[in-house]
């Protein structure tokens, strides 16, 4: 019996472990790959390239307050059309108007002080021309007016300066136009120079579209260049010229500001858009290039990895022969096998196999 029994558990446990192994087997299937990649793309001749925007208005100002305190008037909304002039936001003027009160008490006061100075001076003038008063008694009423005035004028710039402090708590349209956004509200605290309200003219003339275009081709983006705006919820195309390109980076792209030429009056600020930029050389010929470390060779010939996009950003890879031509600093020239715009695997070749997942690493 005890044998039957040790044989009957040792079965148990073998079943148990083999199990287990088969669970952690799938398990190992079920882990993605992440690899690098590149694209086959066209060199020489005329290509498009499409980057995503948004529209803005060409007369977009950002306002804000020279001084900061809490918002106590907040008199328009978004969308609000509004007139040079008025008045749009305000802060608690309490403490400046005290300011200004004080300042304005200051002036009065060096005034007095002024008045009575000058009249000290004139009559020890008189005094000292008919020899009543000594040198150092005129010498002395002439500093006390100097000092006045010298007080009276500081007190002036004081007051004017404290002036200028209360205008600073109420902001006024520049222009008329329309309130496009609004980044704060009533009885929210502001800062200097923080942007609470966005404004734009009122022209249907006056739009750009906004696209970020990656390092790779920022290049060859030349201001007065002509480009093709699409507005995906609109039908037609625009034409845009390109007016400014960004120096500085931004996400991994370039900002490139574009003015659409005739826009309708459906088109308004924080429109999503299509930019389509043509680069390259009419005079050239146009050739796929294939990156360098894309390209294997095995018995059957010269090969790549192309990455077919499958779901959640999962990709299979398919082996797909293909000829080459020279190398050059772009990669190698394809004669055959593969198409633009293809992406291809550019490292761990040998690891790879037909049907395998994987997952495109971010540079």
């Amino acid at each position: 019996m005890r044998t039957a029994k040790t044989i009957g558990l040792t079965l148990f446990l073998g079943i148990l472990l083999h199990g287990c192994g088969g669970a952690e087997t799938e398990e190992k299937k079920e882990v993605i790959k992440p690899i690098k990649f590149g694209m086959v793309e066209s060199v020489g001749g005329l290509s498009s390239r499409t980057f995503n925007g948004i529209t803005q208005s060409g007369s977009e100002t950002n306002l804000s307050f020279r001084t900061g305190g809490m918002i106590t008037k907040l008199n328009v909304s978004v969308g609000q059309r509004v007139n040079k002039g008025q008045l749009l936001a305000q802060l608690d003027q309490k403490d400046a108007l005290l300011a200004l009160g004080q300042a304005e008490l200051d002036v009065n006061n060096a005034k007095v002080q002024l008045e009575t100075a000058q009249s000290a001076f004139d009559r020890t003038k008189k005094l000292y021309q008919t020899n009543n008063a000594s040198l150092s008694d005129y010498e002395q009423a002439k500093s006390g007016l100097s000092n006045a005035q010298s007080g009276y004028e500081i007190s002036l710039k004081r007051y004017d300066l404290q002036k200028s402090q209360v205008s600073y708590t109420s902001m006024y349209a520049p222009m008329t136009g329309i309130v496009s956004m609004v980044n704060a509200g009533l009885n929210e605290v502001a800062g200097a120079g923080q942007p609470i309200l966005v404004m734009s003219q009122e022209e249907t003339g006056d739009m750009e579209a906004m696209a970020g275009v990656p390092e790779k081709y920022i290049s060859q983006v030349k201001q007065g260049s002509s480009t093709t705006v699409r507005i995906p919820s609109q039908s037609g195309e625009f034409s845009g010229v390109i007016t400014e390109v960004g120096y500085s980076s931004t996400g991994g792209t370039y900002p490139v500001t574009v003015t659409i030429e005739n826009p309708t009056e459906e088109v308004r600020p924080g429109m999503p858009v299509e930019v389509t930029f043509t680069f390259g050389d009419a005079d050239q010929e146009s050739q796929l290039v294939v990156p360098a470390k894309a390209v294997g060779e095995d018995e059957n010939g010269q090969f790549v990895f192309g990455l077919n996009p499958k779901e959640d950003e999962v990709y299979e890879a398919q082996k797909m022969a293909i000829e080459v031509g020279s190398l050059t600093s772009g990669g190698f020239i394809v004669r055959s096998g593969i198409e633009q715009d293809q992406i291809v695997a550019t490292a761990g070749l040998r690891t790879l196999y037909d049907g395998m997942k994987v997952k495109l690493v971010k540079l």
